[in-house]
């Protein structure tokens, strides 16, 4: 491990957030030496930089099985990924970590709104899946969860348990937000501005070859953002603005043909996404997550 050139590039700030503390680099220093010595006992000459998406997902199921995995630890491996230029590995982490804490979060909504007596009713015995558990075996514990949230709070409960967006963020991140809807003169100015804030942004990551959350940007898939305005950040008919995410892997959706494969492309939840290939019947009620994520700001 070159730890003085990750020193370095943490203090640049360049693509990991400015000001970790010595703490959280020495956490992060510890996880990819595991990560490392892992890999020797794998072979010769294995290491960080030549580590592939197989062997972060071979890490993550040992580490699950002795109940030493975490979210922070994950994220250590992601951001030296990001300094050695290790993209395989990288994506590998985006792709487990991308909505990995959301059941566990949500669970705590449910305690935090209706207390620790009515949560056992509700949920008591549930334990979310450990991160890095293989999205095939997301859809059962998603099935559960729901069906007991359902069953105990009905519909309108549970909708409202999952409309809170426990993905989006502490609203603190949407200060700037704020700031840019109260210097328009009205709402459609502001859709205008997030539509080409978000091009711009696609356009840079697409330019500097970098991925866009967990999907590289191509020019299709920056074309298809540009002429389609929900997308791209909204659209206001009447009191309602209408919005539509982008798709979860751009550059595949737009070429698949196969209407399945097109939805499961298109899907953004970790927690259900592969049911859409096993065919395996999930609540409808579970996209109010996303819709709770989408409203946020």
């Amino acid at each position: 491990m070159d730890e003085i050139g990750f020193r370095r590039f943490i203090k640049e700030g360049k693509r990991v957030p400015k000001g970790l503390t010595e703490k959280t680099v020495r956490s992060h220093i510890v996880i990819v030496k595991e990560f490392e010595s892992f890999l020797r006992k794998k072979g010769k000459g294995r290491r960080f930089a030549n580590a592939r998406a197989r062997d972060v997902k071979s890490f993550m199921a040992h580490m699950a099985k002795e109940g030493r995995g975490t979210f922070d630890g994950y994220l250590g491996m992601l951001r030296y990924s990001r300094f050695c230029g290790n993209g395989d590995v990288e994506f590998a982490l985006l792709n487990a970590l991308d909505g990995a804490k959301v059941m566990g979060d949500l669970c705590e909504v449910v305690r935090k709104k209706h207390g620790k007596k009515r949560y056992d009713e509700i949920l008591g015995g549930f334990e979310p899946p450990a991160i890095g558990t293989s999205p095939k075996k997301m859809p059962k514990a998603t099935r559960e969860f729901t069906d007991r949230l359902e069953s105990g709070l009905g519909e309108k409960g549970a909708r409202a348990i999952l409309l809170v967006g426990v993905h989006a963020g502490s609203p603190k991140y949407y200060t700037e937000e704020r700031k840019m809807l109260l210097a328009s003169k009205d709402v459609d100015e502001y859709l205008r501005k997030r539509r080409e804030r978000m091009v711009k942004l696609l356009e840079g990551h697409m330019r500097d070859g970098t991925p866009f959350y967990n999907q590289m940007v191509d020019q299709d898939a920056l074309d298809f953002v540009k002429g389609n305005p929900e997308v791209a950040g909204g659209v206001r008919r009447g009191k309602k603005i209408y919005q539509t995410k982008i798709p979860y892997m751009m550059i595949e959706y737009l070429k698949e043909k196969d209407p399945k494969l097109k939805r499961y492309y298109g899907c953004h939840c970790l927690l259900a996404r592969e049911s859409i290939l096993s065919g395996e019947e999930m609540s409808r009620n579970l996209c109010y997550c996303s819709a709770g994520y989408e409203k946020m700001p």
